[in-house]
């Protein structure tokens, strides 16, 4: 007999976030769950289950119809950096989130201010290792970035302990911060022995870490240096202001594709209905990084970081947003009044005049059409300077004529940002048109409905006149189809704009900008897509014997959009990571990964049959199997044995 289980399989509302208190000392993860019942809530860093301890308080309250879980962590260290896991799961399902809690000197107190106490650091790799080769490829060099003090010790393990001196050498520089040092570990006239996996080892009294990095040697004598780039900021970082909309902009070099993580101080910021992230491509290993503001208030002051991090090192743009709040405060240009134009008695002048507020004063350029004003005997442009940085800017034009007629478009800019006001002059109609520019009274958003196979992007705008519409995907104007619907539905000047995509695929990520414009303004608004597929495994696994190390490296190639949760089964267990078994996943190109388990000191028992499950929010994918018949071991020496002896002499068979 069957019984239905009534209730709701846990959903994260609200995604973990980060909040700082004590300066930095005590961190709260925090994330809201919808669930029916009660559910229970796991948290794990790195991978290890973390649980109650002096220093760590894990909380699960219930907020009227869902769950508020937390996890507060006292006397941060450098070692509290990294991944975190939050599982939520009840009988009727599970679902899970992660959130990267990454550091700085500045973020641990560990700046040129430190206190006493922060004496007390065990040596961490704050960034991957990197390999940096000559131009003549003759030279090779290691380099890690960790932080440690008392300042600690580096060793290096290859095949056996470098040794510093002649071909090899060491140096251990302090870094741009305090407790922070830059180790390199530089090989001479490298040599194909010199291949193979490397081990950083940092040690001082209050313990150690590692880093490891592979040098590997593929057609030739020369190593093989992973093809890619570290991310880097060419452009320094702008901010502007687009209608109520703050946009802040990074133009950002990489390969490839790095992790893009957007911080306001030390907190991480999350999607939501005032902020939104994007990143657009935009050439070879070149984007666009945005981060949108809607509505902005001085708590969103303050300075922002953009960190991009991908396997060839990590890079920082800085932002500083700040809003009148002191005599040496600025703020971007932003309108106060309806532009307006206005006619003399007798119809001989013409003025168009905007109010804005700005500091500092801001530079203003007034465009027709396309075309710069300038003054002239006819045109007069002027900006008064009033009280409480505001100014009044007009454009004056003395007997208008018909070829006068157009759109206006008064531009202000400073070092915070920029502002447009539109105004359209049409000589034979005396009054001014009346009327209201687009804006916003439901922002953009983008609804899933019917297990993924339709996506709905719609919003809700004011506007008079009636505007038209213009949906755009990549930059290519989008036209109906049999996938693709659009909609306007109008009522009291308030008009429901929507798009519909039936069975949406990988093709149909990226950004959506919806062109609204009437006579009186213009808006955009702009949505990203992120279509993920169920993971593919087209070939089976194989088998890779390092005999030297003693270690089988089973290595499997996954299609993803994303990166997915991978597992690594011998027979029908799970193989779990440990001080033997370590499991990697790497992005090979855009949509495609490889999972490795390696396997270090091989022993008869790694024998068996092994496959690799893939998963994601979509599904998941299992691999073929792969059998390990035999694992590495020394090569014998050939036996010894005797010389070559006649057993017996020659004789002739000749008889005389």
């Amino acid at each position: 007999m069957c019984r239905q289980i009534d209730g709701i399989a846990p959903t994260f509302s609200k995604k973990p976030a980060i909040r700082q208190e004590e300066d930095g000392k005590r961190l709260l993860f925090e994330c809201r769950i919808q669930a029916d019942p009660k559910p229970s809530v796991s948290w794990s860093h790195n991978g290890a289950a973390v649980t109650e301890s002096s220093r760590h308080r894990l909380t699960v309250d219930k907020d009227g119809h869902s769950y508020f879980a937390a996890l507060e962590i006292k006397n941060v260290t450098v070692e509290d950096a990294g991944k975190y896991k939050v599982t939520a799961k009840n009988e009727l399902g599970e679902s899970n989130a992660t959130i990267s809690l990454n550091f700085d000197s500045s973020f641990l107190n560990l700046g040129d201010e430190a206190p006493a106490s922060a004496d007390s650091i065990k040596p961490t790799f704050t960034e991957r290792p990197v390999i940096r080769q000559s131009e003549d490829g003759v030279k090779v060099s290691f380099e890690c970035r960790l932080v440690g003090d008392p300042k600690p010790t580096i060793t290096y393990h290859g095949s056996k302990v470098v040794k510093d001196g002649g071909r090899f050498q060491t140096s251990l520089d302090p870094d741009s911060q305090k407790h922070y040092y830059l180790a390199r570990l530089e090989i001479i006239s490298v040599e194909n022995s010199d291949g193979g996996d490397y081990r950083a080892v940092a040690k001082n009294k209050h313990g150690e870490g590692t880093a490891s990095i592979n040098l590997n040697f593929e057609g030739g004598d020369k190593p093989k240096i992973p093809d890619g780039k570290a991310p880097r900021f060419p452009k320094k970082p702008t901010i502007r202001q687009d209608g109520d909309i703050l946009v802040m902009e990074c133009i950002l070099e990489a390969n490839p594709v790095p992790e893009i993580t957007w911080y306001q101080g030390t907190k991480v910021i999350s999607d939501s209905n005032r902020v939104r992230m994007s990143r657009k491509a935009t050439g070879k290993d070149s984007y666009l990084l945005t981060l949108e503001i809607s509505n902005p208030t001085k708590e969103d002051g303050g300075n922002y970081r953009c960190n991009a991090f991908n396997n060839f090192g990590e890079s920082n743009a800085n932002i500083a947003l700040n809003f009148q709040g002191g005599d040496d405060a600025g703020f971007a240009p932003s309108f106060v009044e309806k532009p307006r134009i206005i006619p003399n008695e007798t119809g001989t002048i013409i003025t168009m005049k905007c109010k804005c507020k700005a500091k500092p004063q801001p530079v203003v350029t007034w465009y027709r059409g396309t075309t710069i004003v300038k003054e002239s005997s006819k045109i007069k442009i002027r900006s008064l300077d009033k009280e409480d940085d505001s100014y009044e800017l007009t454009l004056e034009i003395q007997d208008p004529a018909g070829s006068d007629g157009g759109t206006y478009r008064c531009h202000v800019k400073n070092e915070f940002g920029e502002s447009n006001a539109n105004l359209n002059l049409n000589i034979e109609a005396e009054p001014e048109p009346e009327g209201d520019g687009p804006t916003f009274i439901q922002k953009p958003r983008i609804i899933s409905e019917r297990g993924g196979k339709l996506v709905i992007m719609d919003c809700k705008v004011k506007a008079t006149p009636k505007p038209t519409i213009i949906w755009y995907h990549g930059g290519s104007v989008l036209k109906e189809s049999s996938k693709l619907s659009m909609s306007v539905e109008e009522k009291d000047d308030i008009y429901y704009i929507k798009l519909e995509l039936k069975d949406p695929g990988t093709e149909d990520s990226g950004l959506y900008k919806c062109n609204i414009k009437n006579t009186m303004g213009e808006l955009n608004a702009n949505l990203t897509l992120n279509i993920e597929i169920i993971p593919v495994i087209k070939e089976k696994p194989k088998v890779t014997k390092i005999i030297k190390k003693k270690t089988i490296i089973v290595e499997c190639k996954v299609e993803s959009k994303f990166a997915p949760q991978c597992t690594w089964f011998k027979e029908k267990s799970a193989v779990r990571e440990d001080s033997r078994h370590f499991v990697r996943i790497e992005q090979v190109r855009e949509g495609e990964f490889a999972v490795k388990l390696e396997i270090e000191s091989c022993m008869v028992s790694d024998k068996g049959v092994y496959k690799l499950v893939a998963k994601n929010e979509k599904g998941e994918a299992t691999s073929q199997t792969v059998e390990v018949i035999d694992i590495p071991t020394e090569e014998e020496e050939p036996k010894k044995g005797k010389k070559p002896t006649f057993a017996k002499g020659l004789q002739s068979l000749v008889s005389l």
